[in-house]
Parts: structure tokens; C-alpha cells; sequence
């Protein structure tokens, strides 16, 4: 829209307001939480509010956590950044905690609580983390205060909603000081002359969750229609910025979790510009919306489990208060069983946004089916995702394709993944523990994000390079009733002279959840190695020749790998391996390989469950 039909739209609101627009914003969470736990008896509500009360009762014999220098200087000093942000963040949890009581019970020690934890936030030397400073956060100077990062961002957004929701009921010194820090720190620093952002121009989750956050903060706390505009037209443009990241089928090249990250912020940005603008902008009806709307259903597995592609997690609990609002607007939207919803402050970053909308968007009256067996192929992002159940077994086989340069890269152009009876049996590993060396240039020498790390071979000695150019090319995708279908060519995503073409088939056969995989090698000259590489958390044994056997000892099920023992021969290691999620510690690597490499060679598997 250009700057006459959003001050239209701004000033359409003003006159429904009556002057006052601020009366429009988020009335949804006073009309729904005022009651407290009383006003919410009869409703899924209670039991929610009641962990507050107990998790907030806990809270106030402990004192607010201090962040000393010494933990600030870790991430520059020693690339930790666990020490500094346990501190950040038990601030944030605080926040959240003592943010609902105030507002659902009013009681006055949570409003004391809430105000000390308030002015503490205040005191922080940045709102900025560390690790986002480039490197540069022992350096002197002023701009630390001013750095705009994730949180930097949210941190403004959220004082500025808690000071929204509770109105006077906060200190009124304690409410005009987290203001004037909300503007000296963010909304001021980015309405000045002053370079662009780089998340400005970031076609990922920074950029709905930077924009989103100050595009809220900013409504909360501008009135003026013609001094807000400017800003809402900045934030905007990064919301399409955020929005072309998105492949036109919806998918994030950057796995679910991420999805849930920046999507929300659109979601309560675009809700909160609908209130402000008396209905006039409605971000979310548009076609593209929809089809972003329906990734997180196509992410699940069974149960929990979705998709680890890129830095996600391999099980993931789903936010209630989002995906209920997206069932508003999209019929289409599936929701996963409630046993699979977050928990009130499941979020280890503590956001508010989540914490606030999982209760006041939430829906009670929905039934959550579970996400049906349902074929999937995403054309623009390469993925496909086939399920089925087998006796009682959900089963579930997943490819992608794509390119070695994507948001929260791994190089795993080629790799997939076997899931049953709730895990991965073949994994895509997913996130490692997230440090200044995991973002580093030795990135893809770790096995998190490597091609090693990933069930792709290796050919020559050579794993797949990092950068755009070092991709898949899908020959073929064809889903029916019976069977998946997936073909890539694989030499582009390695840098191997010798190597002309490596042909990747996939057929995922659904009677019986069984898979067969064909690599066709064609080099041009001897290769000195190749072999296939498989990798799971469950440890693999050799159990004969040509058999392999993977055993989930949770499930019980075994997984069995069949191959030509003639030719080739198997053999198993294993690497340490620090989850992001913290629940794993080994990544174990089965390799199959021919006994004499030829110059053309066809290696295949059968997969299948025992």
C-alpha cells in the first residue's frame, strides 16, 4: 500500500476509536483474562492459569537473577553463550509469569513482582544479545544500547503490550520509564537517518520478528496517525521482505520451529494492524497466507515429530494460540492432537507473544483430529513427505532436494529421512548446540551441518560444498495411492572433478512402509572411495551379511537395511553429538561401500521395518 492509503487506513481507525486508537488494540486479551481464574471456571483456561499462580508462588522466594560482566563476556571471550542467556532469559520468564497474574488475579504481590522485574529489564546494559553483536560486543561505545536484534526488538514489543493490558494498575513512574526505554532504545534508533537493518532486507524469521515487533510497540505507543505512518511503512516493506522467503507453496526453507518463530509475529502484527485500522488492512487474506498457514501440518510426522530439515528439532510441541488463529481464517488447517500443544512457558526463550496468545487466542471448542496420513509434495522447496500407517504404525518418509545456501543451512541437497512408531530410525539430525563456532566459518566442518552429518554419500573423499550454486536437481516426483516417487540428480552438490553424475531414486512403497534407494554412480575417471552414509541415534548393528539392524528401544521397533553383500560391505561409527534440545549425545554413521569402486557403479537398499 503507499503512504496515502495507509494514512487512510490509520486515520479510518483513529475516527472508529474515537480518537483514541489505542482502545482498539488487543481488547480480545482484557475481555478474555480479565476475569482471572474465577471469570474462567467453565473454560480450558483454568488449568493454565493455575500453573501460573504455582510456577508465580515458586517465583517470588527467589530473587531476580543478576547478569554480571563476566557472563556477558563470555560469547566474544570463549564462544559460550549459555551462561549469559539463562540469566537474559529467567528475566523474560519472570516477565511472562508475573504479566498473567497481574492481569488475571491483580493481586498486589504479582504487580510488585511485575514492576521490579520491569525496572530490572530497564537496567540491562542492552537488550541486545551478545551473540548478536558481530563480535563486537566488548568493544566501547553507546551503540550496544541500541542494537537491534531479535530481542532487542521483542523485549520493547513486550513491555509495551504488558504496559497496554494492565494500564494504571502498574506504577505509573515504573510504566513511563519502560516506555521512554522502549523509545530511546528502538523506536527512535529506527526511525532515524541511519543505514537499514540488515534483517531489513532478510527473507527469514528476522524479519517478521524485528518488524513485527517494533511495528506493535510503535502502535502502542504512537497515537498520532502521521507519526506512526512513516514507521508502519518501514515495517511493511520488511514484512514482504519476510514474506518472499517463503516458497509460493508455502514452505520455510528454515524447518517448522522456525515457522512457529516468525509467523506468529506476522500473525499478531497483522491481527493488531486489522484492530488499529478498524478493519480497513487484512494481511492475512491473501493466498499466500494460506498456503504458509498449512506448512506446520505438513511438517508432522505422528505425534510430535516433524520435520528436522535445516536447524529444527526432530519433535516439537505446537503452539495453540497460532494454529487456532490460523483455523479462523483456513478451514484447511489441521491441528495436531492437544497432548502435542506447548505448555504454558515451553518456549526457552519465554516469549510473551506465545505465552499471551496460547491463552487468549485459544479456542477450546476445536477438535484436534491429529494431522491425517496425507501425501505432500512442496514443488518450489523440494520436499516431499509421504505417511501411511501399517498395523497401527504411523510411518513416514521424507526427501528434500534444494540448494546448500539456504536460512539456517545444513549441506543435505539430497538426504531424507524413516520415520515409525514415533522417531526417526534414519534421521536428519537437525540443530546442534547453537555457539559463536556453529555460526562460524567452520560451520559445515561440524557434524551438525555437514554433509557427513546427513544421509548422503560421500564420493571421492568429497562432501558437498556450501553456497547457491551446489543444489539438486529433481527429475522426477510422483505421489499415488500406493507409492512415493523421488529422483535427484546429486553431482551438483558436490565440488568432486571426478564425479559426472550421481542419480539419487527413492520409492516409498505405503502397504507396507518399506523404502528402496538407488544411487547410480557415473565418474569419469577411477574414483579412489564412494560410499552410501546413513546416520540415526539409534545404534546400528551388523547382523549378518547384507542386513543391517536399527532397534528403537523406546518403540521397540527394529528397522532392517538390506544390501548386496557380493559387492558391498557395511561398517558403523559413531560421533558425539550435542543436541540444541540437549536429549542427545551420540550420532551413529553407517557407511555401505563396494569392495572395489568401479568407475560406474549402482549401489542399492531396502528398507523396511522387521
Amino acid at each position: 500500500m503507499n503512504m496515502r492509503s495507509l494514512l487512510a487506513a490509520l486515520q479510518h481507525g483513529t475516527r472508529k476509536a474515537g480518537g483514541d486508537p489505542e482502545k482498539l488494540l488487543f481488547v480480545e486479551c482484557r475481555e478474555r483474562l480479565g476475569g482471572g481464574i474465577e471469570g474462567a471456571k467453565l473454560s480450558a483456561l483454568t488449568a493454565k492459569l493455575s500453573q501460573f499462580h504455582a510456577l508465580g508462588s515458586q517465583l517470588l522466594s527467589e530473587p531476580v537473577q543478576a547478569i554480571p560482566f563476566s557472563a556477558y563476556r563470555l560469547f566474544d571471550t570463549t564462544g559460550d553463550r549459555e551462561v549469559f542467556e539463562q540469566a537474559y532469559f529467567s528475566r523474560r520468564k519472570r516477565l511472562d509469569v508475573y504479566a498473567v497474574l497481574s492481569l488475571t488475579n491483580g493481586g498486589e504481590a504479582w504487580i510488585r513482582a511485575l514492576e521490579d522485574t520491569i525496572w530490572a529489564i530497564c537496567d540491562e546494559y542492552t537488550w541486545c544479545l551478545p551473540a548478536h553483536l558481530g563480535g563486537r560486543s566488548l568493544e566501547t561505545g553507546e551503540e550496544h544500547r541500541t542494537a537491534l536484534d531479535l530481542f532487542a526488538a521483542e523485549t520493547a514489543f513486550y513491555l509495551a503490550e504488558i504496559l497496554h493490558v494492565l494500564g494504571d494498575r502498574l506504577s505509573g513512574l515504573v510504566a513511563e520509564r519502560a516506555e521512554h526505554e522502549i523509545l530511546s532504545r528502538v523506536l527512535q534508533p529506527y526511525a532515524s537517518l541511519s543505514p537499514a537493518y540488515g534483517w531489513e532486507t532478510a527473507d527469514m524469521n528476522w524479519a517478521a520478528v524485528c518488524a513485527g515487533s517494533i511495528g506493535m510497540a510503535a502502535m502502542y505507543l504512537i497515537g498520532e496517525d502521521a507519526e506512526f505512518l512513516p514507521v508502519l511503512h518501514r515495517v511493511l516493506s520488511s514484512m514482504d521482505t519476510y514474506l518472499s522467503g517463503f516458497t509460493e507453496d508455502g514452505a520455510c526453507l528454515e524447518g517448522v520451529m522456525y515457522w512457529n518463530y516468525g509467523f506468529v509475529f506476522y500473525t499478531a502484527f497483522a491481527e493488531l494492524l486489522r484492530q488499529r485500522t478498524g478493519g480497513e488492512i487484512r494481511l492475512m487474506e491473501q493466498e499466500k497466507i494460506r498456503s504458509i498457514a498449512l506448512f506446520q501440518q505438513k511438517c508432522y510426522l505422528g505425534g510430535s515429530a516433524v520435520l528436522s530439515f535445516s536447524d529444527s528439532p526432530d519433535n516439537t510441541e505446537f503452539q495453540p494460540g497460532l494454529t487456532h488463529r490460523l483455523k479462523r481464517y483456513y478451514a484447511e488447517v489441521e491441528l495436531p492432537d492437544r497432548q502435542h500443544e506447548a505448555g504454558i512457558l515451553a518456549d526457552n526463550c519465554f516469549r510473551w507473544i506465545h505465552v499471551i496468545r496460547n491463552l487468549v487466542w485459544y479456542d477450546a471448542g476445536l477438535t484436534a483430529a491429529g494431522v491425517s496420513d496425507t501425501d505432500d509434495y512442496l514443488e518450489q522447496a523440494q520436499i516431499i513427505v509421504s505417511r501411511c500407517t501399517v498395523d497401527g504404525i504411523r510411518i513416514a518418509f521424507s526427501a528434500k532436494g534444494g540448494f546448500n545456501d539456504e536460512p539456517h543451512n545444513h549441506n543435505d541437497a539430497g538426504s531424507f529421512l524413516y520415520f515409525a512408531g514415533g522417531s526417526q530410525l534414519l534421521a536428519d539430525p537437525g540443530a546442534g548446540v547453537y555457539s559463536k563456532e556453529y555460526f562460524g566459518p567452520n560451520r559445515y566442518d561440524m557434524i551438525y551441518s555437514g554433509s557427513h552429518g546427513h544421509s548422503v554419500p560421500v564420493v571421492d573423499g568429497c562432501r558437498q560444498q556450501a553456497g547457491r550454486d551446489f543444489r539438486a536437481e529433481v527429475r522426477l516426483a510422483e505421489i499415488s495411492e500406493t507409492e512415493a516417487v523421488y529422483e535427484m540428480e546429486l553431482a551438483g552438490a558436490y565440488a568432486c572433478p571426478k564425479l559426472k553424475s550421481l542419480v539419487r531414486h527413492i520409492r516409498f512403497f505405503k502397504a507396507d512402509g518399506s523404502l528402496r534407494l538407488t544411487d547410480r554412480f557415473i565418474f569419469g575417471e577411477q574414483p579412489s572411495s564412494y560410499h552410501e552414509r546413513f546416520v540415526t541415534f539409534h545404534k546400528p548393528v551388523i547382523d549378518r551379511e547384507g542386513l543391517v539392524m536399527i532397534t528403537d528401544e523406546r518403540s521397540g521397533l527394529t528397522l532392517t537395511v538390506a544390501y548386496d553383500y557380493a559387492q558391498f560391505q557395511a561398517s558403523v561409527a559413531e560421533e558425539p553429538f550435542l543436541a540444541k534440545n540437549g536429549d542427545r549425545d551420540r550420532l551413529y554413521l553407517l557407511d555401505i561401500s563396494p569392495k572395489i569402486p568401479v568407475v560406474t557403479d549402482t549401489i542399492e537398499v531396502v528398507i523396511s521395518l522387521l
